[in-house]
């Protein structure tokens, strides 16, 4: 039987928004547990290509992590990818955030699509860790 150190690292996607860096602090919670796939590390300034490259991270994670900030405008690169995800069958777990009842009420399908939702970041990566 292998260690568990000889086990290739399950790798999660980190769908969200770049204003806050929140993506530091899901690497800073993780290091070492997961292999995390972050858009916002990749600096791909061509929408077809950060599409391209975004998606093609969905299909190889196996956990999505998705960070509805409340400063997020709208979400809709987060729910696309959510929606992707769950047509691949990926585990999905949602930080939501969202504040404004007018936009709570049409984010509800996205969090439908997810296995668990959390108030708080720090909620989702205590859960996360909890996993390995």
């Amino acid at each position: 039987m292998l260690e568990k150190h000889h086990l290739p690292l399950r790798k999660i996607y980190l769908a969200g928004g770049f204003k806050s860096n929140w993506q530091a602090q899901v690497a800073a919670s993780l290091a070492g547990s997961f292999e995390l796939l972050d858009p916002s590390a990749h600096n791909i300034q061509d929408p077809a290509e950060y599409t391209r490259w975004d998606l093609d991270a969905v299909y190889q994670s196996d956990i999505v992590l998705a960070n509805m900030e409340a400063s997020n405008p709208g979400g809709y690169a987060l729910a696309l990818e959510v929606g992707f995800a769950k047509a691949l069958g990926k585990r999905i777990f949602l930080v939501d955030q969202v504040e404004d009842p007018s936009v709570k009420r049409y984010f509800e399908m996205v969090r439908q699509c997810c296995e668990r939702v959390f108030p708080t970041l720090a909620e989702a990566l205590d859960h996360l860790s909890s996993l390995n």
